[in-house]
């Protein structure tokens, strides 16, 4: 679905870890919109009154909210045109949490007046919206190597790209459509761990094998980690990191690759 069409959304969406957002309430595409009651209603009647941001994920803002009948004037949203508001800020600073919590849990709000119990009935309702939720797209970085999504578990999807128009080694520099092959390691811990195969073998392993992007540099492979391992590590393993680096057939390595690593999500 279109953002823009959209009662809550986010912009720049994919959203990259450090960035400051742009937070958009429709208050016409909320279910008081479409039934023109609550806040809509009273927006119909006062379209000037002030509107203000009520949110409690990933976490309650820095700022707080103030109450339910005196919202604080930190969480008073912008108007942007006719029952369009929004509020701009950095999350992690905003909501004080770590940006993997922002992305995992999304954007829980609702846009209310100052008052929120003010003119309950009057318009069919509290002067609020419904509560919405805002899921958070990753956006892939711009590194050599990118892993998608930015939080995972080993039983989720995992894309790796690669773009090989930043490589530096010459010898992996200007990979052809059949040459871009990833070796990959899991680790419980640097003592205990296991690789898909051996460095190589793993440039002809068809599994291992990443598929050009379109006709950019860009090569992707998408795994789901717990499956891909499966009957090459032992019961009970616990996956925390997974490694990984290209090969093309024919080259190895003569001294430590140059590893990179996404680290598992913890759910415990």
């Amino acid at each position: 679905m279109n953002g823009f069409a959209q009662a809550a959304y986010i912009l720049p969406s994919p959203t990259g870890k450090s960035d400051t957002i742009t937070l958009y309430i429709n208050v016409a595409q909320t279910t008081d919109g479409v039934q023109n009651s609550g806040l809509n209603a009273r927006l119909n009647a006062h379209p000037d009154d002030s509107v203000y941001l009520w949110t409690w994920a990933p976490a309650g803002p820095v700022a707080g909210n103030g109450s339910w009948n005196n919202s604080s004037e930190a969480m008073r949203l912008t108007k942007v045109s006719d029952k369009l508001y929004s509020i701009r800020f950095l999350p992690t600073d905003f909501y004080g949490v770590e940006a993997t919590e922002f992305f995992s849990l999304g954007i829980s709000c609702l846009a209310k007046m100052k008052d929120g119990n003010a003119y309950a009935g009057e318009y069919g309702g509290e002067a609020k919206t419904e509560d919405l939720h805002v899921t958070i797209i990753p956006r892939l970085c711009d590194d050599p190597y990118c892993a998608f999504p930015e939080i995972g578990k080993p039983d989720d999807f995992l894309s790796i790209t690669y773009d090989n128009g930043q490589e530096t080694n010459a010898a992996l520099q200007n990979l052809g459509d059949d040459e871009c092959y990833l070796f990959l390691r899991v680790e419980q811990s640097v003592f205990t761990a296991f690789n898909y195969t051996t460095p190589e073998l793993a440039s002809s392993t068809p599994a291992l094998k990443m598929k050009r992007v379109g006709d950019s540099d860009l090569f992707r492979l998408t795994i789901l980690p717990s499956d891909l391992f499966e009957g090459i590590v032992p019961e009970g393993f616990d996956m925390n990191l997974i490694k990984y680096y290209v090969l093309k057939p024919g080259f190895t390595y003569s001294s430590t690759p140059p590893y990179e690593a996404y680290t598992f999500q913890d759910c415990d």
